[in-house]
Parts: C-alpha cells; structure tokens; sequence
C-alpha cells in the first residue's frame, strides 16, 4: 500500500475511469469497497481479481492510485469493468487518498481493502440491518499472517490501542469524520479514537472477512510516535505511560509470536 508525491497535481496528472453507471435515481450501494494503491502494478492485479466477484448492485469497487507510471492505469483501463470508479492523480499520502476514496463512495458503509490484504466475505445480510438501525462502526475479525484472529473490541482498550482493525471495519460513509492526512501511517487509529469520543454507534460481528499480513509500514518502529501523538491530542497525556507499557506488552508477544512461525 502507498501513494503518490504530495505536489500539487494538475488536471494533466488526472486520470479516472470506471464502469459505474450515472443514471439519476439508481438505488446507492450497501458497501463501497476503497483501495489506494502507489507503484504496484503487480499488486493491484493481485487485488483486483481477489474483489472482483465480490461486486454486486449491492457493492462497488473503488481504486485510487497515487499517480504511478509503472503500467497501473493501463491495467485500470483494461479492467474497468471489474472498477465501478477509479482515478490516478499525485496526492498529499496514504490518507489523503483514503479521503478521495470516501469522497467518491456511494455506499452506504465503506470498507478499506490494500496492498497485503485478502477479502473473504461480506456480511451482507447483516449490514443491511445493522443500515437500518444506522449503526456508525461494524467492526470484524481479520485473520493475521494465516494464524492469528484479531477479534475487534470496543472499550476503554482503544483509549491505548487500536482495537478495530481497519481491513475489518465497515464505517458509515456519512458518520465517517475523515482521516487526518498529517499522519503518515496510524491515521485509522487516530479517527477510531475521534470516532469513540463522537459517540459513534458501534456493532462487533463474530465472522472474519479479511486476512492482512502485519509485516507493512504500520509495523515500523520510527512511526510509533504517531500513536503516542494521537493518544496524546484525543485522551490527554495521562494516557501515554500506560500505553507505552501496553505496547512494550505487545511487541513481547510479537517475538514470541515470531519464533512460533
């Protein structure tokens, strides 16, 4: 997963492209599915024919790649029937590519799918209710590296840690507050956190629809300042020394983790 350079792009820089139909009065979609994509031909192919089959009238696939020059948007123009929409510009980062992905969606819950991630089902049925009710966050289980089940809470933990995995939340497009683009790499667990203190609506489902390997950016070390910064900026300095031991708990269990494989 990434993005492009942050320049400002020009309209020469702006390719889109997509087979979504723009009839008015067409009934909006349950579920915008969104990747972001930067200089991964090899990927987005990956990606495209893993969620594909999973488009219906009830869910649309967007893509928002970074402005790549390496075959990406002549794979989009070959595949857009299998895109219902689709753009390629530079962009200021990961999240703000994430927030023209929002911007472009139609459905009614979104739900982020990127570069290490598989989809394996939607919970079709019971998004549809939980739609009815307004529910805000649908939160998931994702399976971790084929072997670990991430099982998402919601409690006083997210104050310290990002209980809502988010290649397993479905956010209500119209309740999402969007992503803060100052953040290179935990803006999710930035707007998780603004999302709790919001007092948005929440439902956990027992079904897992995403494996995600764990070996990406989030990983690094020298972006965990951006953790402790929006612990800081959402629940106030009291905060951070718990959650430094929490995280010095969690990378213990990562290396015991590690030598299991």
């Amino acid at each position: 997963m990434g993005t492009g350079p942050s320049e400002k792009s020009g309209e020469d820089k702006r390719t889109q492209g997509g087979c979504r139909p723009s009839r008015p009065g067409l009934v909006p979609p349950l579920v915008s599915i969104i990747v972001v994509v930067y200089r991964d031909r090899e990927e987005l192919a990956r990606l495209l024919k893993n969620l594909t089959p999973f488009r219906a009238p009830e869910v649309e696939l967007i893509v928002i790649d970074g402005g790549s020059q390496d075959g990406s948007i002549d794979l989009l123009r070959d595949s857009r029937n299998q895109c219902d929409y689709w753009l390629s510009e530079p962009d200021g980062g990961i999240y703000d590519a994430m927030n023209k992905g929002i911007a472009a969606a139609r459905g009614e819950y979104i739900l982020h799918i990127n570069a290490g991630d598989e989809l394996l089902q939607l919970p079709l049925a019971q998004l549809a209710l939980l739609a009815q009710r307004q529910v805000d966050v649908v939160c998931c289980r994702v399976l971790e590296d084929g072997k670990h089940i991430f099982i998402p809470r919601n409690n006083w933990l997210l104050r310290f840690d990002n209980t809502w995995h988010h290649q397993g939340t479905f956010y209500r497009r119209t309740a999402h507050l969007g992503y803060d683009c100052s953040y290179r790499v935990f803006g999710d667990f930035d707007h998780n956190q603004r999302s709790r203190k919001a007092g948005r609506s929440v439902e956990l489902l027992e079904v897992t629809i995403a494996c995600h390997r764990t070996d990406g950016i989030s990983r690094s070390q020298r972006s965990r300042h951006e953790i402790f910064r929006s612990i800081r900026s959402n629940f106030g300095p009291l905060h951070l020394l718990p959650a430094f031991a929490r995280f010095q708990m969690l990378a213990l269990r990562n290396i015991i983790r590690g030598r299991e494989k």
